[in-house]
């Protein structure tokens, strides 16, 4: 359903019958995809169990509460409140954009120091060693310049050649490889590693080149909410348990949910709302994606009390520079088991932090001084 032709709109509240990124025919906001097939999903036996879930629950819905019944039924086929990491779509990638694993399980079978260095766009790369051992090759580097508080998350355009110019890798370059670890090196400066999915001859190494290097830093959202639902607090005196109860609730009468932005530089408020035993808030982000917080790259939504103290994982699903973040009330229910049962909003934070990522560009050749 995430692909077709039916979209949220975060302004009304409501499944329209249109494609994700057109405007609501009512009130012009740009639609939202609901949530699309994912790495985890059910198996299609489950998948049908709940698809007869969805219709069975969907006429006590109504049409205004389609949209936010989809994610509720959807979410509850992985684990409540289960951390999850999605990509927005895009294209495929060529086959020798990345490598696929960067595991370096398994016995060493040698060590070569280099400790060559490059200069380019200010930054100073220093391949410190390469490691062979069955199966892998992982490169040691040190990167000066840097400015503090970042890390290095992908090198840019690797190659790697020998005396005769000749390619080592398969395919001459990698578009982009992940950093297995990058860390403060204890002076100034990162350390940095990539680990390569074959093993390379050591001594044919004579240049590595890079075209870039991403740069990362952590980037906190904070996002400050309160809910109004009596006979949740009344529940959750009793450590909220009744999952089913929330979904199957016809009507919230005095429900109210207020979600505002308590410190936001890279993301903004679209759409909230409080159906089926969820919260939901459709976020967008300003500026370029991969410099916000909505960020794939180490993305992660986390629920906390008022005053920061429990931190209790969420889920959001993003479709480009547009995400919804999603609470199942069952988090919310173990935030307020204390709260006393007076009808006073019940406030909690929602905190979006991710790796922002901005690449360096700029030309390594990195080999021996001299050659």
């Amino acid at each position: 359903m995430g692909g077709g032709r039916q979209a949220w709109c975060p302004r009304c509240d409501e499944v329209r019958a249109a494609r994700p990124g057109a405007g609501c025919p009512v009130c012009g906001r740009q639609l939202l995809a609901l949530p699309a097939e994912r790495p985890g999903q059910p198996e299609p036996q489950r998948a049908d169990r709940i698809a007869r879930r969805l219709r069975a629950l969907a006429p006590a819905a109504g049409p205004a509460g389609v949209a936010v019944l989809v994610l509720a039924v959807v979410a509850s086929a992985f684990a409540a409140g289960r951390l999850t990491r999605t990509t927005p779509d895009a294209p495929a990638a060529a086959t020798a954009t990345t490598s696929p694993r960067f595991l370096d399980e398994g016995p060493e079978t040698g060590r070569r120091d280099l400790n060559w260095e490059a200069r380019a766009s200010r930054l100073r790369v220093r391949l410190r060693s390469l490691t062979v051992g069955t199966g892998f090759t992982r490169m040691e580097l040190h990167v000066d310049g840097v400015p503090q508080g970042r890390g290095i998350s992908a090198l840019e355009g690797l190659r790697i050649r020998d005396d005769n110019g000749n390619d080592l890798l398969p395919g001459g370059e990698l578009a982009s490889i992940a950093t297995a670890a990058s860390r403060p090196a204890g002076r100034p400066g990162i350390d940095t590693e990539v680990v390569l999915d074959r093993p390379l001859d050591l001594q044919a190494v004579a240049s590595v080149e890079l075209r870039g290097l991403t740069v990362a830093r952590g980037v906190t959202e904070v996002l400050a909410a309160s809910l109004v639902d009596r006979e949740l607090q009344r529940r959750s005196g009793d450590s909220f348990e009744d999952r089913a109860w929330a979904a199957n609730r016809r009507d919230c009468p005095g429900c109210r949910l207020r979600v505002a932005c308590e410190s936001c530089q890279t993301l903004r408020i679209t759409g909230s709302a409080y159906r089926r035993g969820r919260v939901l808030v459709a976020v967008e982000a300003v500026g370029t994606v991969s410099q916000t917080a909505l960020n794939p790259f180490r993305r992660q939504v986390l629920v906390t009390d008022d005053a920061g103290i429990s931190e209790l994982s969420a889920w959001i699903d993003g479709h480009d520079d547009q995400g919804v973040i999603s609470i199942g009330i069952d988090l919310l229910g173990g935030i307020w088991a204390d709260e006393p049962d007076d009808g006073r909003p019940m406030p909690f934070k929602i905190k979006v932090q991710a790796q922002a990522e901005q690449t360096v560009r700029g030309s390594w050749a990195i080999r021996q001084a001299g050659s």
